[in-house]
């Protein structure tokens, strides 16, 4: 159980009405929820409060407060026997139609024409210092408890009173401070939350009071002055609030429904006060460790405790579901956007010993484990990863797949291809996220077969549109060339010259004389002129400034084509452009850059007259080590 109180130093705030509509959300989610009106000089809470629609007939509603016992009897009846009473004697279910949990109301009594006298009656001070008012309180809340209750919201009167003090100090583990930016409210707000700081914690509230701060009212006008970014700057830093992100705020709302104060969660989502509400009620829940779909939330939204709180907090979420792996997950993401790895990895770990991880935790397993010095680790949930389990909807999220295949190949898996290749994941993505994938796999032969494979399924699915077949068909005849099927290669390049309507790059032109080479066993030289007279045409050759493979083809098809300076010149370009990784026209795969700088060494040999062919040609994988 979780008690909230709502308070404000001054009325008029729109107190009550927060708690209303926070209430009904947290009832709607399946929770059960009582209301207290504290508000004992105002009482104004009824049961039927959630019942109302905005257009009922108010002729008997207005100016009524509530009809059934609460507060005011409830302590009066004490203090006469001296015994608490049972407390569900003065509660009243208020659960609207259709709403998912329950709601109940503990009014501040039956307003009537004696309702002033019994208040007044009451000595709240004596209560406490002679009567066992902490006791009796402490046992109040016990019997909320034992009445299955998840939340308690208590609607506490303005200023610095008694009946404040057991609302702000005594019953709650969180308080709402609702104020108007003014300097009245800055004052009395400040003082209020200092005291509920200074309160020290109990054997039943090991954890200090968590006070979240509500600036309300605020004009809904222009500010060329800047007067409201100087007030909450002023307000944050009086109340203490870690940051302005941490202050919640509820603009001026302009509408006659605020007469007759509808529920607006329940009855005007849309609207931007009910989503100031709903905001309010997500920060709400997040800080209550013992409501989980409050915590996940608020994990995901980031919506945790600042400053040094914050790990504290995550460390009350660990323990409270140190069994339950999806928190766990949602913890770990919650370190890593704190940078703090290590402990990202760990609560992986656990949840992972628990339970099955979604895809997005495996791969920050994955890259935890790699950043932390686990590469083993590492590939071990990237295996994970690409095995399942596939997405609740069947579809595979682009970003994460394409991520884990980076960190595959950058993990120097031997043959990412082997781990991918029957991976249901991969087989339950959209298209794009599968042509993405094939594109990627390039490092070695058999990662080009894997890629042919992919691409050949997508060509032959009828929801594919011609420029995408276009596109991978010319992407297979170049992974073809890498794993020796050059015949079927050479066909396809040698159709795209033909045809008259095809656009013929440079690229084609090159790979169409490189396929030739490849089955004839013999370099053609015309075949290479071609592609000189290509990148002569071409007046904008900026393609090829700063681009390793570009510059490596040119070198070869200059030789090729009795340009030997030329040749010689873009082949010294190329090693100096070659960065970590790049694909190489010698193999048809992309290797690390010592691999590339040895294929430009063979072409070099190849330049003084020694008889040497490019690796692609043999059937055997590529020289140099995969990337």
């Amino acid at each position: 159980m979780y008690v909230v109180t709502f308070y404000s130093f001054k009325g008029g705030v729109g107190r009550t009405l927060a708690l209303l509509n926070v209430a009904y959300e947290i009832a709607n989610s399946g929770q059960r929820v009582l209301v207290v009106d504290f508000d004992l000089e105002a009482p104004a809470i009824r049961p039927d409060r959630w019942k109302l629609d905005a257009n009922d007939d108010e002729t008997d509603q207005v100016g009524r407060g509530p009809t059934d016992p609460g507060v005011v009897e409830f302590v009066t009846r004490y203090l006469e026997t001296m015994r608490v009473p049972p407390v569900s004697d003065y509660i009243v279910d208020a659960t609207p139609e259709g709403c998912r949990g329950h709601l109940a109301v503990m009014s501040a009594g039956a307003v009537n024409g004696t309702y002033g006298q019994r208040l007044n009656a009451i000595d709240w001070g004596l209560l406490y210092a002679a009567r066992d008012g902490y006791v009796m309180f402490e046992d109040v809340r016990a019997q909320w408890q034992a009445a299955g209750y998840d939340y308690v919201l208590l609607d506490s009167r303005t200023g610095f009173t008694d009946v404040g003090g057991i609302c702000t100090r005594h019953l709650p583990d969180a308080v709402v401070s609702l104020f108007r930016p003014d300097d009245q409210s800055l004052g009395g707000t400040a003082q209020m939350a200092e005291a509920i700081r200074a309160e020290v914690p109990t054997p039943r509230r090991a954890d200090d009071i968590e006070q979240h701060f509500v600036m309300a009212g605020i004009p809904d006008a222009d500010d060329e002055h800047g007067h409201l970014a100087r007030r909450r700057k002023v307000f944050v830093d009086r109340l203490g609030i870690p940051r302005l992100d941490r202050l919640t705020e509820i603009r001026h709302y302009s509408s006659m429904d605020l007469l007759a104060q509808p529920i607006y969660t329940m009855e005007r989502r849309g609207t931007r006060l009910a989503k100031s509400y709903l905001a309010l009620t997500r920060r709400i829940r997040a800080s209550n460790v013992g409501d989980r779909g409050g915590v996940l939330d608020g994990l995901r939204d980031q919506h945790l405790p600042a400053g040094g709180r914050h790990t504290d907090y995550l460390g009350r979420v660990e323990k409270r579901y140190s069994c339950d792996s999806e928190v766990l997950a949602t913890v770990a993401e919650a370190y890593e956007r704190e940078g703090d790895l290590r402990e990202a990895a760990r609560m992986l770990e656990k949840a992972s010993w628990i339970g099955q991880l979604t895809l997005r935790q495996l791969l920050s397993l994955a890259r935890s484990r790699h950043l932390t010095g686990d590469p083993e680790g590492a590939l071990q949930a990237l295996r994970s990863f690409f095995k399942g389990p596939v997405e609740p909807s069947g579809e595979t999220p682009h970003a994460p797949v394409l991520t884990a295949l980076g960190l595959l190949q950058l993990l120097g898996a031997e043959d990412a291809s082997g781990i991918v290749a029957d991976s249901p994941v991969i087989a339950g993505a959209p298209p794009s996220t599968r042509a993405a994938v094939a594109l990627r796999l390039d490092r070695s032969v058999s990662e080009r077969r894997a890629a042919i494979a992919i691409l050949e399924e997508l060509i032959a699915a009828d929801d594919a549109v011609a420029r995408e077949r276009d596109n991978w068909r010319w992407q297979v005849a170049f992974a073809r060339m890498a794993v020796g099927d050059v015949d079927r290669a050479a066909a396809f390049f040698e159709d795209a010259m033909a045809e008259a309507s095809h656009p013929i790059s440079v690229a084609t032109a090159f790979n169409t004389a490189m396929a030739d080479w490849a089955t004839t066993g013999v370099p053609a030289r015309d075949s290479f002129r071609k592609v000189l007279e290509r990148i002569d045409a071409d007046t904008d050759n900026a393609w090829m400034r700063g681009d390793a493979n570009a510059l490596q083809a040119i070198a070869v098809a200059s030789w090729f084509g009795g340009r030997d300076d030329d040749a010689a010149k873009s082949l010294a370009e190329a090693e100096e452009a070659a960065g970590r990784q790049e694909i190489s026209c010698w193999s048809y795969t992309r290797v690390p850059r010592k691999a590339f700088l040895g294929h430009c060494a063979e072409i070099r040999h190849l330049f003084a007259g020694e008889d040497v062919t490019p690796a692609f040609m043999g059937s055997c994988e590529p020289s140099g080590e995969p990337g």
